[in-house]
């Protein structure tokens, strides 16, 4: 009986059956999914490998990050704007502090003052305060004011994240997919195997294997001087794109970014040496789309004069007059 009562009794699923009963969308299934479109294309396309991949690359950056690029960049122009309206009330800020700290001073040292309102005078934040820490509460107002400034016209620094969140998945899955495809599951090419065999001989030029390695590792350095060009474009924009130059070489974030960046296409280099063609290809094709579109959109949708400052370097007009002439006088 007892027995019996046990086996009528309905024990409720863990959350692991749900979560795999109806979130079952792995990482695989969808690496698998774009390798069989792939496939697909190709047979339909009649197109050789070598294109296929460039193409299929070009295409799935277009309808998937170029409207991304060109919304964020949008945005990017409408937060370099208000950046110059709040960065021209910070000294203001800190004037206006100051004042007020030495009217309180002149305030405690003033003989005419009694007890009673030199106590509360001296219970003021103002009475003491430090160059330091005015400059640290002006920074402070300063961000606050920014931030409301962003919210009110929709253009929060959070939004800027958008892009590389759709964009770096993308990336990881069709390299996932070119891996599988190329049938690369060690290092030793002879024991690899693609899954469609036109990859054996769908090359172009030198590389008529697109599952083995580059022996004359020419794609691997396509690779990096590409990858190493679009580094260098897009943090020279964003050098060029900034309110003011920097009063020092001390380093900062962004240039420890850019070191970070331009590691990052050696070790790419590094891991192409003995990759698949194939999977090279692709990266070389999706470096090239990012150059392209960075170059693109620096013409197009220039921050703070990028383009004018890039391309064409300043010259003087033919009607300037200069300040000291060549005799010093």
């Amino acid at each position: 009986m007892f027995r019996s009562h046990i086996l009528k009794t309905k024990i409720p699923p863990s959350p692991q059956y749900w979560g795999r009963r109806y979130f079952s969308i792995e990482p695989q299934t969808i690496v698998m999914a774009l390798g069989e479109t792939l496939q697909a294309v190709h047979a339909t396309s009649g197109l050789p490998w070598w294109a296929v991949i460039p193409l299929s690359t070009f295409a799935l950056r277009t309808v998937w990050t170029l409207p991304l690029s060109i919304l964020q960049r949008k945005r990017l122009q409408k937060q370099s704007e208000y950046k110059a309206i709040i960065s021209g009330t910070t000294p203001v800020l800190k004037l206006n502090l100051g004042q007020r700290a030495q009217e309180t001073r002149n305030q405690l040292a003033a003989p005419s003052s009694s007890d009673s309102e030199r106590a509360v005078q001296l219970q003021s934040p103002l009475a003491n305060i430090k160059y330091e820490e005015i400059l640290l509460l002006s920074a402070k107002e300063t961000r606050k004011r920014q931030k409301a400034l962003f919210k009110k016209h929709k253009i929060q620094l959070w939004k800027n994240f958008v892009l590389p969140v759709f964009q770096v998945p993308l990336w990881i899955s069709l390299s996932l997919t070119m891996r599988n495809l190329c049938g690369w599951l060690s290092w030793d090419s002879l024991a690899n195997q693609p899954l469609d065999p036109g990859l054996y001989t769908e090359g172009l030029l030198w590389f008529s294997d697109l599952t083995s390695y580059d022996h004359y590792h020419l794609t691997p350095v396509i690779l990096g001087v590409i990858s190493l060009c679009n580094v260098e474009w897009s943090f020279k924009t964003f050098e060029l794109s900034r309110l003011a130059s920097r009063p020092t070489l001390r380093p900062t974030l962004a240039d420890a970014f850019a070191n970070l960046s331009r590691m990052g296409v050696v070790f790419m280099m590094a891991i192409a040496m003995n990759a698949p063609v194939g999977l090279t290809l692709f990266w070389i094709s999706s470096q090239t789309f990012s150059l392209a579109q960075n170059v693109v959109l620096d013409m197009a949708f220039p921050v703070a004069f990028t383009p004018r400052t890039r391309v064409a370097p300043s010259v003087a007009s033919t009607d300037s007059t200069p300040i000291v002439n060549r005799r010093g006088r």
